[in-house]
C-alpha cells in the first residue's frame, strides 16, 4: 500500500511538472509586439582538408654476379658447374640528395559575407547594464534600452568583423541593418562602421521621419569638411517603426540608402576607416536592430 501512495505521488508531481512552461524573464519582454521568428545562420568559411603526404619509393639495389671460381676438377662438364649467388652491391656516396616530397598545405575559402540573425550572442555583443543603458540580445534582435527617459547621451555597441572582411581593403561593401523603434516613438538611432573605439567610427544615423545624420568622429572631433553629423533631409520615405539602413561602398564613393533609396546627402568621397568593427547607436528610449549583413566584394 505504502509503495502504491509513493508511485502515485511521484506521478502527480511528474504531471505537474511537465504542464507547467517555464517563464522566461527579459528586459525586453514587453515588446512582444515586434518579435521575429529567424531562420537564417551566421556564415562561416569552410576549409578543405590537408592533402596527405607522398611516400617515396624505395628502389632496390641491383644485384651484381660475382665471377665463376674454378673447381678442383678439370672443368669439363659445363651444365654441373654451380649457379654463383648473387652479392648487394657497394653503396656509392654521392652529393646529389633526392628531392623531398613536400606535404599539400590546406586551403582555405574566405569570408566573404556575415550575417548576424541574434538567435544568441556566439559574436560577443555588450550585453547587460552599460553607463545608462540595458543593452540584450534576446527574440532575435539587440536590445538598446535607456534605463532613465531623461538621458541625453547615445547607447553604442558594436563588435569587431573577421579579419577577412576588412572594410579597408575591400573595393565594394555593403553594410545592412534592420532598425526599429516602437509605436509612438521617433526613429532616433542608426548603423556605425569602421568602428575603433567611441572616438573614431562613421555613423549614419536617421533622425525622425524626415532627416538623417552622416558623421565621421576621428580622435573624438568631427570632420568639419568631410561629414560633420548636420541633419539634412533626406527626400526619400522614412517610417516610423521600422527601416532598412545601408552603407556601400563602390570604389572610391560611399553611399547610404534608406530601404533602398539613396539619402539626399550621399554619396561622399571614401577615406580609409580608423578601425573595422561595426554596431549600433542609439538617442531614444528604446531601439532593437535586426538582422545585420556584411558582404564584401560584388
Amino acid at each position: 500500500m505504502r509503495s502504491f501512495l509513493l508511485f502515485l505521488t511521484v506521478s502527480l508531481v511528474s504531471i505537474t511538472t511537465f504542464g507547467q512552461k517555464a517563464n522566461v524573464v527579459s528586459a525586453a519582454s514587453d515588446w512582444t509586439t515586434l518579435g521575429i521568428t529567424a531562420t537564417d545562420t551566421v556564415a562561416t568559411a569552410v576549409a578543405t582538408k590537408p592533402g596527405r603526404k607522398t611516400k617515396a619509393t624505395k628502389v632496390a639495389p641491383a644485384p651484381v654476379a660475382e665471377a665463376t671460381k674454378p673447381t678442383a676438377k678439370t672443368v669439363a662438364v659445363a651444365t654441373k658447374t654451380p649457379t654463383p649467388k648473387a652479392e648487394a652491391s657497394p653503396v656509392v656516396a654521392s652529393d646529389t640528395k633526392p628531392a623531398a616530397t613536400k606535404a599539400t598545405e590546406p586551403t582555405r575559402e574566405k569570408t566573404t559575407s556575415f550575417l548576424e540573425t541574434f538567435a544568441d550572442n556566439h559574436n560577443g555583443w555588450l550585453v547587460g547594464k552599460r553607463n545608462g543603458f540595458v543593452l540584450e540580445v534576446a527574440k532575435d534582435s539587440y536590445y538598446i534600452r535607456k534605463e532613465k527617459p531623461a538621458l541625453t547621451r547615445p547607447g553604442r555597441s558594436y563588435i569587431k568583423l573577421p579579419n577577412d572582411l576588412n572594410l579597408n581593403k575591400a573595393d565594394t561593401f555593403t553594410v545592412s541593418v534592420e532598425m526599429v523603434v516602437p509605436v509612438g516613438s521617433q526613429p532616433d538611432g542608426g548603423l556605425l562602421i569602421g568602428v575603433k573605439d567611441t572616438n573614431n567610427y562613421c555613423q549614419f544615423r536617421l533622425i525622425g521621419t524626415q532627416k538623417v545624420s552622416l558623421y565621421t568622429r576621428v580622435n573624438g572631433t568631427a570632420m568639419a569638411s568631410y561629414m560633420p553629423g548636420k541633419p539634412t533631409n533626406a527626400k526619400v520615405p522614412i517610417d516610423p517603426v521600422r527601416n532598412t539602413l545601408t552603407i556601400r561602398r563602390t570604389g572610391d564613393d560611399l553611399h547610404f540608402y534608406v530601404n533602398g533609396k539613396e539619402v539626399e546627402d550621399s554619396p561622399h568621397p571614401y577615406r580609409n576607416f580608423k578601425g573595422n568593427s561595426v554596431g549600433f547607436i542609439s538617442f531614444t528610449d528604446a531601439t532593437k536592430f535586426q538582422y545585420l549583413t556584411v558582404q564584401v566584394g560584388k
